[in-house]
């Protein structure tokens, strides 16, 4: 599958995005190069670069990660917040 890749002067990858498969591979006028690759892995932006139109990811990133964990919602947080003093009286009262 062909490919556009935008690249830093460091070769690092910004940015990508699928290519027509008529496109020639190599660089454009526009400010990207098509490239080819037989699967869409390791196109890590940021986190990996361009070099002879092959990609290579940064050796020992982990993608997963590097996912921002979800905030618990006010609704979760209040539940939380409820079964700590809820435990916190159970543990009080069998102390006495």
């Amino acid at each position: 599958m062909k490919i556009k890749v935008w690249t830093d002067s460091n070769n690092r990858l910004l940015n990508w995005a699928n290519a027509d498969e008529s496109r020639s591979v190599g660089p454009t006028d526009e400010g990207f190069e098509v490239i080819e690759v037989a699967e869409a892995i390791g196109l890590y932006e940021n986190h990996a670069s361009i070099i002879d139109g092959q990609v290579i990811p940064d050796s020992g990133y982990d993608p997963d990660a590097d996912r921002p964990a979800p905030e618990p919602s006010q609704e979760q947080q209040m539940i939380a917040a409820l079964t700590l003093e809820v435990a916190q009286l159970k543990a009080a009262k069998s102390s006495d």
